[in-house]
This record gives C-alpha cells, structure tokens and sequence, in this order.
C-alpha cells in the first residue's frame, strides 16, 4: 500500500509539474508582443520607377544649365568676331580663312562660314 501511495504521490508531483510547465509556456506565448509592421512594403517595381523619375528630373535640370552655358559660350563667339571685325579687320579674315580650310580668304569663304556657324546657333 505504502508503494501504491508513493507512486501516485509522484504521479500528480509530475502531472502538476507538466500541467503548470504546459501553463507558463503558453502565457508566455500570449503575452510575446506581436511583431509590428510599421515599414510600407514597396514593390521593387516601385523602386524602380520612383528612381527612373528621380534621374529623369536631374537630367532635365542638367540640360537646363548646360544650355545656358552653350548660349553664353555662342553669345562670347559672335561678341569676338564683332569685335575682330570692327577692330582687327586682317585677324578677322585670317579667322575666315582657319575654319573654312582655305588657303586665301574670299567674300565667298566668309558667307559660307556664317551661314554653317549661324547654322548651329539656331
């Protein structure tokens, strides 16, 4: 009787042990906070075109300046050949004569050289 006893005395000392282990495992399980998702989860595609749109509009602003600068450097070119032209009438044909590749310089070369450089100004 002695041995019935003590084996039932063990039996509820582990079935309490399992049943208060089984107790705290699933409070603790409970009271674990739940993983918030503040972050907004983007589409990579999303990415993508947000980053295409960024490179666009620096892209446009890059022309912006680059053309103020070719009007400046085209405003300095006619500015200098006025001023040869009115001033230094010999360096003003030799200028002719350079960028036509001829060897004299004409009336004709000079028209052709206006007519290609103004061109390019439009």
């Amino acid at each position: 009787m002695e041995y019935k006893n003590k084996v039932l005395l063990y039996g509820c000392i582990c079935l309490a042990f399992l049943i208060s282990y089984g107790y705290v495992k699933d409070l603790n399980e409970r009271q674990s906070p739940l993983p918030e998702t503040t972050s907004c989860r983007e589409d990579s595609l999303q990415n993508v075109i947000n980053q295409l749109v960024i490179d666009k509009e620096h892209d446009e602003d890059g022309w912006d300046d680059k053309e103020k600068r070719y009007e400046q450097v085209i405003f300095e070119f006619q500015y200098g050949l006025d001023h040869l032209k009115n001033y230094h009438p010999k360096a003003y044909q030799e200028f002719h004569r350079i960028i036509g590749y001829k060897e004299d310089y004409s009336h004709e070369v000079e028209r052709e050289n206006k007519k290609r450089l103004y061109e390019y100004t439009r």
